[in-house]
């Protein structure tokens, strides 16, 4: 008898198990129905997935902000003047001042050539001048000695005292003399000119910066030979820059220079520039249809430099204190649009919404949500009316939510509280204030349907394996387990297959099989 006995007591430990979990399962249900977890705690009203388990999502706290409509283009910045330097002689680069990207004034010397052959030039036109300068004296000594002998000879001719031939040859040696005279002029004003000339050419082996701006191409080093008409420097004035873009037809209307626009740039997404229209084109592209608008940006810093890709927009229309939400918050089924509304029991309903104006991470919502309201942003995918949820982070919300940020509820406790809730009479609530025993109304000896886990039908694989985790926690032995695993993996709470292993480690442990439930 003593070898029996600790067969006998094994035995009756699991008749007594067994006695247990069939006596939670005596309840007789219908055809194609499921057990309702929370009608079996003495709960009523709506269901929530899973009993008791909590859906982990991302939310956000409805709020109002600005919303605009917009005109959107693409372009790519420009500086609002290009010059390029180029050579005015045949000569070799002898000094560079200047790298790109450096910023330079108006008349500040870039590059110099070589002056020697130039210089060379210069020295003779300046002795060429000297020179005509001397034969410009001797042209005028001379002329000053034959206009005297030319008076002296007309004198004595008019009192007869000289010959005809005598006076003739007096004027005609003071009328070329004059001539010489005159010609020394014009060869010095000719060896002057040359001068100006070389002086000039001198100049050229100076480079300076036509305006002021910034260097954006060197294209010579020291030490090339550059032609003349050959692209030495390319320079660029900005800031400010510009943006041009070409704009439907039928938008015309909605633009005036001086409208203030935003830009952004691939480069800084994350930030958001200012512009202003500086000028819109007076005629139409007849090919296109579009119309050029020139936009300004002013204060652009050491950020944005020419060529940068960008994104403008143009606000056509804004609503100032518009209800507004994520776009990602919207599901979009057969052509309406839903959102998910977090009540104050933590519960979620779908709830249709109308949609107004749409900017890029934002939508209006004109029907169906008001400010202060809950939405779910992330994990909508697998909830259903009634379900549970757990807000892992509040998305786009500076301000705290005080009254859904509390820590999610042990199950146990959560159970227990309804039980008591249940019990204790409920309230007065105003009009419209969702409630815990909220819900469809139930006929004697009708059960209502739970929803069973995300993405599984109500009685499927997934549900069983959540029921029957439920079966196993009415056991207090079991149920402690579960808090320690809970409390060492908080995972367990929302992972369906941590789930499903802690029931089959039990069910292995207490030799319970799924037959027996």
């Amino acid at each position: 008898m003593e070898c029996i006995k600790p067969v006998t007591r094994k035995a009756l430990a699991t008749l007594f198990l067994l006695f247990l979990f069939n006596s939670c399962s005596t309840e007789s249900l219908g055809p194609g129905q499921a057990r309702n977890p929370r009608r079996e705690r003495g709960g009523s009203g709506g269901s929530t997935q899973g009993g008791d388990t909590a859906i982990s999502v991302k939310a956000h706290r409805v709020g109002k902000r600005s919303i605009s409509t917009f005109i959107i283009a693409n372009t790519t910045l420009e500086s609002i003047r290009d010059v390029t330097i180029y050579s005015t002689l045949n000569a070799i680069v002898s000094h560079l001042y200047v790298e790109e990207g450096d910023r330079v004034n108006k008349g500040w010397l870039v590059a110099r050539l070589d002056e020697t052959e130039i210089r060379n030039e210069f020295d003779q036109a300046q002795i060429a001048v000297d020179q005509a300068n001397v034969a410009l004296g001797q042209a005028e000594v001379k002329a000053q000695l034959s206009a005297a002998s030319y008076k002296r000879a007309q004198s004595l001719f008019e009192q007869k005292l000289t010959s005809q031939e005598e006076f003739d040859q007096a004027e005609l040696i003071n009328r070329t003399d004059e001539l010489a005279l005159e010609n020394a002029k014009q060869q010095l004003e000719a060896a002057k000119v040359r001068l100006e000339a070389a002086g000039i050419q001198l100049g050229y082996t100076k480079i300076p910066s036509p305006i002021q701006g910034v260097i954006t191409e060197r294209l010579v080093d020291v030490g090339d030979r550059v032609n003349v008409n050959e692209n030495m420097f390319t320079v660029q004035e900005f800031p400010p820059l510009w943006a041009r873009i070409f704009v439907p037809e039928k938008a015309l209307p909605q633009l005036k220079t001086g409208q203030e626009t935003q830009i952004v740039f691939e480069a800084y997404p994350e930030n958001e520039f200012n512009g202003r229209i500086k000028m819109i084109s007076p005629t139409i592209d007849a090919a296109s249809g579009t119309v050029k608008v020139t936009i300004e940006i002013t204060r652009a810093g050491r950020l944005l430099r020419p060529g940068m890709f960008a994104t403008v927009y143009i606000a056509t229309q804004t609503h100032d204190a518009a209800i507004a939400i994520p776009k990602k918050a919207i599901l979009r089924e057969r052509d309406l649009n839903y959102v998910f509304l977090i009540q104050p029991d933590k519960t979620v309903i779908k709830q249709e919404v109308r949609v107004g104006f749409s900017e890029e991470n934002w939508v209006e919502v004109l029907d169906g949500v008001q400010a202060g309201n809950s939405v779910v942003t992330i994990g909508y995918e697998t909830l259903n009316d009634g379900y549970l949820v757990r807000v892992a982070d509040w998305e786009y919300t500076t301000e705290p939510i005080p009254e859904l940020e509390e820590t999610p509820t042990p199950p146990s406790q959560r159970a227990e509280r309804r039980l008591d809730e249940t019990a204790a009479p409920q309230p007065p609530r105003a009009q419209g204030q969702p409630s815990e025993t909220d819900g469809p109304q139930l006929q004697r000896g009708e059960s209502q349907r739970s929803p069973g886990p995300p993405g599984r039908a109500a009685g499927g694989r997934g549900g069983r394996g959540e029921q029957m985790l439920a079966r196993l926690l009415q056991n207090p032995e079991i149920r402690k387990q579960y808090e320690e695993k809970l409390a060492e993996d908080p995972d367990l709470a929302n992972d369906p297959q941590k789930r499903r292993a802690f029931a089959r480690e039990m069910m292995s442990k207490y030799g319970i099989s799924r037959g027996n439930q």
